[in-house]
């Protein structure tokens, strides 16, 4: 009985269904316009039909010719010296201004989309500061795949910009947010570890103690810390000062042309303005002496602390990571995940060529560490900048620059100083009024020199306060030995490090032993004490 209802319903929709369906039948035989022709006579239809439209979001006009923009992430390496940065800045050279224009050369964007690069949803993965480089800098964008893309950009950009290749991803990639961690590398002169008290050539090794000394201070960097005193503009109190490092390591000692460096390897989730150099500017004064391990611990706390800043020439941005988008859409079959390492030869010839030899070049020829080291005792590591002068250094600086200016070219040469020098120094060394810096007793106005009575006194104190072997001859020869290693010129000689080694503490006592050798010639005399002031 069941079965027969069912089958009596099934043929009573078919009797209600029938009409409808000769009526549509119908309908479309009246109306030939809806399918073009006629069903009887094949007649062609008087009304055109009408196409699909593309896309426009997804086509670009390029004169006369025309493509499909697509989605890419683009692996690029340079070379920083020389640019300001990687970031448009009109009126300077950056990278992405060298960048933009050889897209619209080869026609792979809109020359609007290299002044307005939103347009083809550019983006770059991490921010480069100036003189910074990288061997693994990631920009996502969308863009005009044409033939040989690659090699034709790199045809109109410099030698130290080279395009390594690109990935097709999807179209909501972004390299910047979906970059999990960056990783940079820092190449340093070991002699930037040696003590002050120490006086080096380029013939310098490390030993292993200072090497493990520096991995440990490295080490307390890792994990999550409030950075406010690595960076500018940002507070304690503000959630961007929190960053996550990852790992911070120190490689083996290592030769390049004579001359001993080391690696600092540091990966991180993501670094604010000056943080790396930062970091690694408070471990060289760590490790040199100039203050304790403790500073640390007051860099994580409310007060702003005087942390010096590394020089950019060795940084470079080393390797981009996206562990989140690969695990998410590398593995679909659709899309490829981001992984270069297809281009490790690529990368590491053009490191080798363009940045590591730079590095190293520059390092022998300018002294660029060197130069920095100098200003390391002007800093103030162990007051907080709330208290006191907020830059006690600035005195010197000024003198150090008065000085440089004022040198004379024909004394300079013959190995002298010029009296002006030593003039203009002790002038702005008697008006700095600081009370951070050591005061000197009992100077003479007319003579710009200390009394032989108060030398001696100063002598003896003060290397009983330092404790340096090296200072307690009260005679002044051991110290006028030390500082004989210094040209005549009043200049550091390249290939020691000097006054970088004089402790600030140790100034009057310099000054001391200067007066005492006064048995010198005038011009040895004038050049010993612009010594002390440099």
């Amino acid at each position: 009985m069941v079965m027969l209802k069912r089958v009596s319903t099934f043929l009573q929709r078919i009797r209600q269904l029938y009409p409808k369906v000769l009526t549509m039948s119908e309908s479309v035989e009246a109306q030939p316009s809806l399918l073009g022709k006629h069903p009887t006579d094949h007649c062609e239809s008087t009304e055109p039909v009408i196409p699909k439209k593309k896309k426009k979001n997804h086509v670009v006009q390029l004169g006369k010719s025309e493509g499909f923009k697509r989605k890419i992430a683009l692996m690029i390496a340079y070379n920083g010296a020389g640019y300001y940065g990687v970031q448009v800045n009109p009126g300077f050279p950056t990278i992405e201004s060298e960048f933009f224009p050889a897209l619209v050369k080869i026609k792979a964007i809109p020359e609007d989309h290299a002044t307005t690069p939103s347009k083809m949803w550019f983006q770059r993965g991490s921010r480069t500061d100036k003189g910074v480089s990288a061997a693994g800098q990631i920009f996502s964008l969308k863009a005009v795949l044409v033939p040989d893309f690659v090699n034709k950009l790199n045809e109109i950009l410099p030698p130290a910009i080279r395009v390594i290749g690109y990935i097709r991803t999807t179209n909501g990639f972004d390299s910047k947010n979906f970059c999990c961690a960056r990783t940079y590398m820092y190449m340093l002169p070991t002699f930037a570890f040696a003590p002050i008290e120490k006086f080096v050539t380029d013939d310098y090794r490390t030993t292993a103690e200072i090497t493990e000394k520096v991995r440990k201070i490295l080490m307390r960097f890792q994990g999550t810390h409030k950075f406010h005193n690595f960076t500018s503009g940002v507070k304690f109190e503000q959630a961007s000062a929190a960053r996550y490092i990852i790992k911070f390591e120190c490689s083996d000692p290592y030769i390049r042309e004579g001359m001993e460096f080391v690696t600092l390897r540091v990966k991180g989730q993501s670094f604010m303005l000056h943080h790396i150099r930062k970091m690694i500017g408070l471990t060289i004064a760590i490790v040199r002496g100039y203050c304790g391990e403790s500073v640390i611990d007051s860099c994580w706390g409310p007060e702003k602390v005087d942390v010096p800043k590394a020089p950019g020439l060795g940084l470079v941005l080393e390797q981009l990571h996206f562990d989140g988008y690969n695990k998410k859409f590398g593995k679909d079959g659709v899309h490829d995940p981001i992984d270069w390492s297809s281009y490790g030869e690529t990368v590491e010839q053009f490191k080798e060529e363009q940045i590591i030899s730079q590095i190293v070049a520059k390092e022998k020829t300018e002294r660029v560490t060197f130069e920095w080291l100098r200003t390391l005792q002007f800093h103030n590591f162990d007051t907080p900048r709330t208290e006191g002068p907020q830059k006690p250094w600035v005195p010197l600086m000024k003198m150090l620059k008065e000085s440089d200016r004022n040198v004379d070219v024909k004394t300079e040469e013959k190995g002298m100083v010029s009296e002006t020098v030593l003039e203009n120094s002790v002038k702005l060394e008697v008006e700095a009024d600081d009370s951070s810096l050591p005061k000197t007793d009992g100077i003479k106005a007319e003579e710009g020199m200390l009394s032989e009575t108060s030398q001696q006194s100063k002598i003896k104190s003060e290397t009983q306060a330092v404790g340096n072997p090296s200072l307690q001859n009260t005679d002044g020869k051991e110290v006028a030995g030390c500082l004989s290693n210094i040209h005549n010129d009043g200049q550091f000689s390249g290939n020691a490090l000097t006054k970088d080694h004089i402790d600030p503490s140790q100034d009057i006592a310099t000054d001391s032993c200067n007066v005492i050798a006064s048995d010198q010639s005038k011009s040895k005399e004038v050049t010993r004490a612009n010594d002390t002031i440099l």
